[in-house]
């Protein structure tokens, strides 16, 4: 009894977050701005959430100014206090706060893209542009257990017992200036420099990438310079 009760409190919360969160046109976006700004860690002057948009652990996420949250964009974040087995990569590069999502000044989310900064976190520094169905992760599920690398009961999904999953996580720092290309993939842990852009359907892994170069492929490297040097 107390469970629907509890339900019923709630529904009517749960109707105008469904509601701000799809309502097109000037009021949409006005409504979704003084929504998201009492709620998100930060929302910067200028800054666009497009209709569609979802954000977990809202308190996590920081958007700075003039950045554009595209249609269908997933954003998340916060701690993971699970037991579950984790493979934990370290990157000194990072700037930002465990399980955070900072994304910078003049920023692009295109539609679809997935960011997932659970426990790990990803900073996008200024003017950096994602092209649709980009994905960034700081963290997912690893496909075999580390401790006990022969144990098949190990599975690729979050609906199984905790004892019986493994996950990754790594923090995910992305320069200023760069650009992705559509569809690119970046695993946790990656540190990308400042200038680069990242080529259509490249996976990025962890590596060493240079600044102002084009990293392509699967996996990915650096390869020719982005910018031409001073003649």
């Amino acid at each position: 009894m107390f469970n629907r009760i509890r339900l019923l409190v709630k529904f009517p919360t749960a109707v105008w977050l469904m509601v701000i969160s799809h309502l097109p046109g000037q009021i949409g976006y006005g409504l979704r701005h003084r929504y998201w700004k009492a709620r998100l860690k930060k929302l910067g002057d200028g800054a666009i959430i497009d209709p569609g948009v979802y954000f977990q652990n809202p308190e996590y996420i920081s958007i700075d100014d003039h950045a554009w949250i595209d249609r269908g964009v997933i954003i998340l974040a916060g701690i993971d206090t699970s037991t579950r087995e984790k493979i934990v990569l370290k990157n000194d590069n990072y700037k930002g706060d465990s399980g955070g999502v900072h994304i910078g000044k003049y920023v692009h989310v295109s539609p679809n893209c997935i960011i997932s900064g659970v426990s790990g976190g990803v900073y996008i520094s200024d003017f950096c542009g994602l092209s649709a169905n980009c994905k960034i992760y700081a963290f997912s599920h690893h496909y075999r257990s580390v401790n006990n690398p022969e144990n098949r009961m190990i599975h690729f999904t979050p609906m199984c017992p905790q004892e019986e999953q493994c996950l990754i996580q790594g923090a995910v720092q992305i320069g200023e200036n760069t650009g992705m290309a559509l569809n690119v993939v970046i695993l946790p842990g990656v540190s990308i420099p400042r200038n680069c852009f990242v080529a259509i359907n490249s996976v990025v892994g962890r590596g060493k990438y240079s600044e102002n170069t084009i990293i392509s492929g699967d996996p990915a490297a650096s390869g020719k310079p982005r910018f031409r040097p001073d003649a």
